[in-house]
């Protein structure tokens, strides 16, 4: 006797705690803990000053 397993819907990630992001792949929902909002900012600041002259092409990345 097997027991079926229920997809995962919406209303799952919406349950979620607050310190705690989610989604949806393939019908199983996968949670992770929120990053800190220090680790969030250094995250951004770093994706701005690296992502900023590999994005657009100025400033030394490629493409000149």
């Amino acid at each position: 006797m097997s027991t079926a397993k229920r997809l995962a819907r919406y209303e799952d990630l919406l349950n979620l705690p607050d310190n705690v992001v989610g989604e949806i792949i393939a019908g199983r929902l996968l949670a992770s803990p929120r990053p800190a909002p220090k680790h969030a900012r250094a995250s951004s600041v770093l994706g701005i000053r690296i992502g900023n002259p590999f994005d657009l092409g100025g400033g030394g990345g490629p493409g000149g």
